[in-house]
């Protein structure tokens, strides 16, 4: 056995932790990209040893065996150093929300296709994993394997957007009227993958079911009193929006429906971000994580696949191509 050789690419809040959490678990990690170090601090404890590069500087030199990405959400920003890894002999696994899912038919679909046939050809593999991995598939995958029948399964999770402040986005979106909500079109799909559309595709894959048809929209949240600690730069009344939801809903064969509720918003005082899952049919029941700590789930989840997403096939895969996801106590990789 040997240690592996990791670099991270983004040095956010994410990133940050993600390389604290593999040298808590022996891998060594011999770089970490940003894309600029001008009045940028690296002096934490976790950064000791760890060389800080911009990205024109090539992966080759640090013989690595693997590149964790948290830099981005979409395939377009993923795109370019992820084919940087793979002609460097390089896996890679990413947090890429829009990368969870690769292949159904979207505008991004040729991007994904392009990206499988260059790891393929390098003999390396993509994958993107995260809370989706556990929350959103394995999570509920075994929480099925106790139903007799499923008529329905809701999926709902909260995020705080106060947890970002008043540079989290959305702002525009925030303290107007229902009215106002759908008058200026926020009820619209946005242009990219929706978050639960994709986390969704894999689980009901692996439950053998075909999707009949898609549905994905918008809805306000609205504020039952006034938010004055809010950290909006907006003011949120009673009656306007203090976030919204995306909501998909597939329908599945058998009647079967299957439905995403991924919840942006200002949390009213004493809330806190949970993930829950329900389930309608024979029995009917629901399963509920509160606390939802995704600043700490997601570099956990994402640095507990390094040795999947190396032992992995080659390509640019899905989540229900992996083994089943679990804890590692520490990581190391096998010569060779």
């Amino acid at each position: 056995m040997r240690p592996i050789r990791a670099i991270v690419y983004g040095l956010g809040s994410v990133g940050r932790v993600t390389v604290r959490y593999l040298r808590e678990k022996n891998v060594e990690v011999v770089a970490a990209y940003v894309r600029t170090i001008e009045g940028k601090d690296f002096s934490a404890p976790e950064l000791a040893g760890v060389e800080v590069c911009q990205p024109h500087v090539p992966f080759d030199k640090f013989e690595a065996d693997i590149v964790l990405m948290t830099h981005c959400t979409h395939l377009s920003d993923l795109y370019e150093p992820a084919v940087k890894a793979a002609k460097a002999g390089l896996d890679v696994v990413t947090i890429a929300e829009d990368a969870f899912e690769p292949f159904y038919v979207d505008k991004e679909t040729p991007v994904a296709r392009e990206l499988d046939a260059i790891f393929r050809s390098h003999g390396k593999t993509l994958v993107s994993v995260g809370v989706q991995d556990t929350f959103w598939y394995a999570q509920p995958l075994s929480f099925l394997a106790s139903v007799q029948r499923i008529d329905r399964l809701i999926g709902r999770n909260i995020c705080d957007l106060g947890a970002f402040g008043t540079v989290g986005g959305h702002n525009d979106q925030i303290g107007i009227t229902r009215e106002e909500f759908h008058a200026k079109g926020y009820d619209a799909p946005s242009d990219h993958r929706g978050i639960f559309e994709v986390a969704l595709r894999p689980l009901v894959r692996a439950l053998g079911l075909g999707i009949r048809s898609t549905k994905v929209v918008h809805e306000p949240i609205i504020a039952e009193h006034d938010m004055p600690k809010a950290k909006s730069e907006h003011p949120i009344k009673a009656g306007t929006t203090c976030g919204f939801m995306e909501r998909v809903v597939f329908e599945l064969d058998g009647g079967i429906v299957a439905e995403g509720q991924f919840i942006m918003q200002h949390l009213p005082e004493g809330a806190s971000v949970f993930n829950e899952w329900i389930v309608e049919g024979v029995p009917s029941m629901n399963m509920r994580t509160d606390n939802f700590l995704g600043d700490v789930i997601t570099p956990a989840s994402l640095v507990n696949r390094v040795r999947d997403t190396m032992d992995a096939q080659p390509g640019f895969l899905s989540v229900d191509q992996l083994p089943q996801a679990r804890f590692f106590p520490t990581l190391v990789r096998r010569n060779g």
